[in-house]
């Protein structure tokens, strides 16, 4: 018999079964409420007990996952606050510190959002960078870009410079009518 010529039936495996995404809120667990002084213990390793003010509060994150809140103490870091998630196994109440850290609050002062440098830059610096680029002068560039009249009596600098360097080498080059370096007059050192 040919192998192909059999078929079996294929196996159907059937999708894995979805979790439902959660409809409710998490409820605040009351062990990790409650654990105010651990969270505060843990903070100390951070901070100096002064800069830790008092207890803002505690939030759910997810079940048996608890953030507390305190405020900062800090010079330069007004509006600031310490923050410490706790988390326990299902039915323990052995609390375990997951993370600390300090975070900014609603009224804290924080740095502004960034601004690519393409929209901070203004655009006199625009002008300025595209000439330099372009091998130009970039207070020409700026003055055109102005509308400033450029007067066409003025040599610019390029020329000045340039018919200053033609000076130079005419003066260095050795005169057509005098003879050579390496040719001499006398007709016994042309033998040699």
């Amino acid at each position: 018999m040919d192998p192909e010529a059999t078929t079996e039936p294929a196996v159907r495996i059937p999708p894995k079964p979805t979790r439902a995404p959660r409809k409710r809120a998490p409820k605040l667990d009351e062990v990790l409420a409650a654990a105010v002084d651990e969270a505060r213990n843990a903070l100390e390793g951070l901070a100096e007990p002064a800069q830790i003010g008092e207890h803002v509060g505690a939030e759910p994150d997810d079940d048996r996952l608890v953030t507390h809140r305190f405020t900062a103490k800090l010079s330069g870091y007004r509006g600031w606050e310490w923050f410490v998630t706790l988390s326990r196994a299902p039915r323990s109440k052995v609390v375990t510190v997951c993370e600390t850290g300090l975070l900014p609050g609603a009224d804290a002062i924080v740095a502004p959002d960034w601004v690519p440098w393409s929209e901070r830059v203004s655009q006199e610096e625009k002008i300025r960078l595209e000439a330099i680029a372009a091998g130009e002068d970039p207070e020409k560039a700026l003055a055109r870009a102005a509308g400033v009249p450029q007067d066409e009596d003025q040599p610019s600098e390029a020329s000045s410079e340039s018919s200053a360097e033609d000076s130079t080498e005419d003066s260095t080059e050795p005169d057509s009518t005098e003879p050579a370096a390496d040719e001499s007059s006398d007709p016994s050192a042309a033998e040699a």
